[in-house]
């Protein structure tokens, strides 16, 4: 079994737009105006990871990003 972590990002609504956060981070690595922006980001941070996008009802969804080597 590898020893590498799966990388997890979140992308959630925010007072000021949308908040790019890590799982159990108590405030968010950046916040962007867009969601567009903030998916952008969560990519470079989840390298070979999950994000986890909220929609503006609350809902969220699973984008599963793979780099290429």
């Amino acid at each position: 079994m590898s020893s590498h972590r799966h990388n997890e990002v979140f992308v959630k609504i925010h007072q000021d737009g949308w908040a790019v956060t890590k799982p159990k981070a108590e405030r968010a690595s950046a916040v962007f105006e867009t969601q567009a922006e903030a998916i952008e980001r969560a990519q470079e941070l989840a390298g070979n990871g999950t994000i986890h996008v909220q929609s503006r009802h609350g809902k969220f969804r699973k984008l599963t990003v793979f780099e290429e080597d």
